[in-house]
């Protein structure tokens, strides 16, 4: 299989992987070619993939890179490959995405969903960078794009990223539950949580 098919060629041409915020360990840029490799082994990663229905191969590694690619170019943000400043190592990913679905009951500030997420490599956990990256993710939304809103959601189980979302700010009410419609009812990762922070919130506790 061609790995270097569009859309990401198209913004390969275009210089594209450029870094777009910097923390003090981590760099989050844009795409490379080289990551879809290094991305297809995070998602085939039983630990990383533990609350998902299944791992992901090559093939839907690189269908899921072309959406992020496509989003980043029709918002103009998105989410972000992550690497570390001092040996330049592909980690994983952090940023901002609109759900492909519709979450029931929930009712935003505005219109728009806007999801902060992470996915890193196993090998990476445990040393603050999820929170680090997240953070710098969550400043922009707000102080740069001007977001009145951002949403994060996962299986009740997830404590891991439960407790990024927590860190960074982020609040939970059982109101806000959902069943997720693309999951069998009978399926254990069914039921997410919820977290919210919207705009002003973010400057009250920040600012």
């Amino acid at each position: 299989m061609n790995i270097l098919r569009t859309p990401l060629d198209q913004i390969r041409g275009r210089s594209m992987s450029n870094i777009i915020l910097s923390t003090e360990r981590l760099n989050l840029r844009t795409w490379q070619a080289t990551d879809i490799p290094l991305m297809a082994a995070i998602n085939a990663d039983p630990l990383v993939m533990e609350h998902f229905p299944s791992t992901q191969d090559l093939m839907r590694t690189q269908k899921m890179i072309d959406y992020i690619i496509q989003h980043y170019e029709k918002h103009g943000y998105g989410v972000y490959a992550v690497e570390t400043k001092d040996t330049h190592q592909f980690i994983g990913f952090v940023g901002l995405d609109h759900p492909l679905f519709e979450i029931p009951n929930l009712k935003p500030k505005k219109s728009e969903v806007v999801e902060i997420l992470w996915r890193l490599s196993s090998e990476h956990w445990n040393k603050g960078y999820a929170t680090e990256a997240a953070t710098a993710v969550l400043r922009y939304a707000f102080t740069e794009l001007k977001l009145d809103e951002v949403f994060s959601f996962s299986v009740v189980a997830n404590s891991r990223s439960r407790h990024v979302m927590e860190k960074i700010g982020l609040h939970h009410s059982e109101d806000d539950d959902f069943d997720y419609p693309k999951l069998d009812e009978s399926s254990p990762l069914r039921r997410h949580v919820l977290y919210r922070l919207t705009q002003e919130e973010y400057f009250n506790l920040f600012d």
